[in-house]
């Protein structure tokens, strides 16, 4: 049955999937949390149903229904699933505990050898950058969404004047790893991420992502030998473990936010 219902959205509709939270079933961990709408009458739950929300794709006079996916869920997605491919190429073809590559011990032809290892190196290559851009660009989504419309960030600058931030010149002018440890743990009251040892990762995160996005050089290649160190992974799982460590903060407070995909909890 569709039913139309006021959401964080405003006026949609969706799917009733069922009547209580503990019949709900996760089909995609991509997609938004349903709303639960509870029917109370002097204090007692006389009803309650769980609502998917539903979006539609216009083609012409042919409408497209579907489950709208999280945002932040999306981005997540891509960016774990690039991870576990470019771990299992280094743990089945790269591992130097595992393989010898200097050329005198191929018993291949050598142009061949060193074509077949370059293919390698590049699927690595474009797997690692594929999950730390999209691992960036979640952070960058999550610290956006995060921000109330009616928040402004009062920053005192190099000259000794205060300057007010609302909401948009926020998201415009701050930079991310300002937002990630100052305004989101106002916003949420959680602890200092800055003392989390995940912090660590994501500044190797943001210069990694810059040198990708903002390259200078089309001959400057030596970046790429960073992603052959041993704490690659772990830099691009950074923004997972940052998003959450917030939501742990929160959740810790019984406080619930449908800005969270599944990915998280």
């Amino acid at each position: 049955m569709k039913k139309e219902s006021k959401n964080r959205t405003g006026k949609t509709f969706g799917l009733v999937f069922c009547v209580y939270p503990e019949q709900y079933k996760i089909f995609d961990y991509r997609i938004n949390k349903p709303i639960c709408i509870k029917k109370i009458e002097n204090g007692i739950e006389e009803g309650s149903m769980i609502l998917q929300e539903l979006d539609q794709i216009t083609f012409g006079k042919n409408n497209l229904l579907y489950f709208p996916p999280n945002n932040v869920g999306v981005l997540l997605s891509i960016s774990r699933g690039s991870l576990e491919e470019a771990k299992n190429i280094f743990e089945y073809k790269i591992d130097p505990k595992k393989f010898e590559y200097p050329l005198n011990n191929s018993k291949d032809d050598h142009k061949q050898f060193l074509i077949e290892k370059s293919k390698i190196i590049c699927d690595f290559i474009e797997k690692i950058q594929i999950s730390i851009v999209f691992s960036y660009t979640a952070l960058e989504t999550f610290s956006n969404l995060s921000i109330p419309e009616n928040y402004v960030y009062k920053k005192i600058s190099d000259k000794g004047v205060a300057e007010l931030y609302n909401k948009k010149t926020i998201e415009r002018w701050i930079p991310l790893r300002e937002k990630l440890s100052i305004i989101l743990p106002e916003i949420y009251q959680t602890k200092k991420l800055k003392s989390q040892k995940c912090w660590s990762y994501y500044i190797k995160l943001e210069t990694y992502r810059h040198n990708i996005i903002h390259q200078k050089s089309i001959k400057r290649t030596e970046f790429y030998k960073n992603y052959f160190k041993t704490d690659i992974f772990k830099i691009c799982q950074s923004g997972e473990d940052i998003i959450k460590f917030f939501y742990q903060q929160h959740s810790e407070k019984n406080k619930t936010n449908p800005l969270w995909p599944w990915l998280i909890n």
